[in-house]
């Protein structure tokens, strides 16, 4: 059911953040709107295959994938579908349970799902490695959406999947002493892109500042002790306080930054929980108002400049037409991770494009700068549309006006998730709060929300 009140979506109205103009509140309406459509339509619908509600990785290729991330996304998406009226409640139920289902059916290791898989057969694709975060993702939506339908098979099915990830095997101690999360895993004889693996398998460490903050929660909130795959509450702690937190000023913006200053990162965790202040005294929710206020002042002073050279930010014809946002997303040369300062040194990498969901979700943080970026989009750039899907994935004006034809499930599942926030949503927020598995999470690190949610049971609607 849809909120009574315009431009606000159901939930508890978060008092911290500015109402959004009436313009923007509509057009927020209709790209969350446009993205649960998208997270809907692009999921297998075929229950007799094993990928049953596996939600494709992009929309332009006719071979893509699936992204198990993605899928997690739209787990947590379908539920406001049916808040808002737009999905109905018993066809999301069988396609849940279906989803479900098929995550616990996926190639794994140590509980660690495989990156992308094929919905056909069931199988990873290709040799894709077993990712932690994105693993996480999926979990995070599974969470929300058992506790939304507080049904026993959901529930039983979610506590399968957090159970089997083996948390203690990827706990390790660096040189430096300090005790990180592995990132990812791989079998013997997969490619060497990924780079030399231990004698695990295990590839990589979250030794930085980035997307990863919901894994500590799963990570922490085991409720056996005594089980082999658990990790004790020091162990958690320690954790979360092992990875580096490098910081930088931009335009009198103070970030504790990811290395590439792409502005994804400081966002996909406040999708399923508004991280606020941790032990060390650090908010990480203002942290993340803090690098999305660098990016846009960052972006607007390189527009300013004189331009040297095609694909550099400085004299940028994007950045100069009034758009920012650079992030993880399409360009005209292919999938790119676009970033701005504060970063780590040499200068982050720019090919010209932006990303439109970063805008959007952009919102919820910068409510302003994103505004006057997205009215650049509606009033001059029609091109970036799609009355069904709504916004595209990337915009390069340095080529000439580029807009992608790709819409991707990680940047539709942010879209609508953080755009439901900044219309006043607390939904998912709440539903992921209410979980005992992320409650003994967030109560052993020892965080609180930047928003005062509700610790049991999901919020009523407006």
């Amino acid at each position: 059911m849809r909120s009574r009140i315009p431009g606000v979506m159901p939930g508890r109205l978060r008092d911290s953040v500015a109402v959004l103009p009436p313009d923007i509140a509509v057009l927020a309406e209709g790209e969350v709107d446009a993205s649960i459509r998208w997270l809907w339509d692009h999921s297998e619908s075929d229950a007799g295959l094993p990928g049953y509600g596996l939600v494709l990785d992009r929309d332009d290729r006719a071979d893509s994938p699936c992204s198990v991330a993605a899928t997690g996304f739209a787990l947590a998406t379908w539920v406001l579908g049916v808040e808002r009226g737009l999905l109905d409640r018993d066809a999301v139920l069988a396609r849940t349970r279906g989803t479900l289902r098929s995550l616990l059916g996926l190639p794994q290791r140590g509980g660690l799902l495989a990156h992308f898989v094929d919905a056909t057969t069931g199988k990873r694709w290709e040799r894709s490695e077993y990712s932690t975060i994105d693993t996480a993702l999926a979990l995070d939506g599974a969470i929300v959406a058992a506790q939304f339908f507080d049904d026993d098979e959901c529930s039983a099915l979610v506590e399968q999947l957090l159970e089997r990830v083996d948390w203690a095997a990827l706990v390790f101690t660096d040189d430096g002493e300090r005790t990180l999360l592995r990132m990812t895993r791989v079998d013997a004889g997969d490619p060497e892109v990924y780079g030399e693996p231990d004698a695990a398998g295990f590839l990589g460490a979250w030794d930085m500042t980035a997307e990863q903050l919901t894994l500590y929660l799963l990570a922490a909130g085991h409720p056996d002790p005594n089980s082999p795959f658990a990790i004790s509450e020091a162990t958690a702690r320690e954790l979360w306080n092992g990875f580096a937190r490098p910081v930088g000023t931009y335009a009198g913006h103070e970030v504790v930054y990811e290395w590439g200053g792409t502005l994804f990162v400081y966002h996909f965790p406040h999708a399923f929980w508004p991280f606020g202040v941790d032990d060390s005294g650090l908010n990480w929710w203002e942290n993340s108002v803090s690098a999305t206020a660098a990016n846009a002042a960052w972006c607007a002073a390189q527009g300013r400049l004189p331009r040297p050279a095609f694909r550099s930010p400085a004299g940028s014809r994007t950045f100069a037409g009034g758009l920012w946002g650079t992030s993880a997303c399409d360009g005209p040369w292919g999938y790119q991770v676009g970033g701005a300062e504060p970063a780590r040194p040499p200068a982050p990498y720019y090919d010209g494009t932006i990303s439109p969901a970063s805008l959007v979700a952009s919102l919820a943080f910068r409510p302003v700068e994103a505004s006057a970026a997205l009215r650049v989009l509606r009033d001059r750039h029609p091109g970036a549309w799609d009355s069904q899907y709504g916004l595209c994935d990337g915009v390069n004006l340095d080529p000439g006006n580029w807009y992608s034809k790709s819409r991707l499930g990680i940047n539709k599942g942010q879209t609508a998730l953080l755009g439901a926030a900044a219309l006043g949503s607390t939904l998912v927020w709440e539903l992921f709060n209410s979980h005992p598995w992320i409650r003994r999470g967030i109560q052993t690190i020892g965080l609180s929300p930047a928003i005062p949610l509700a610790a049991k049971g999901p919020p009523s609607s407006l």
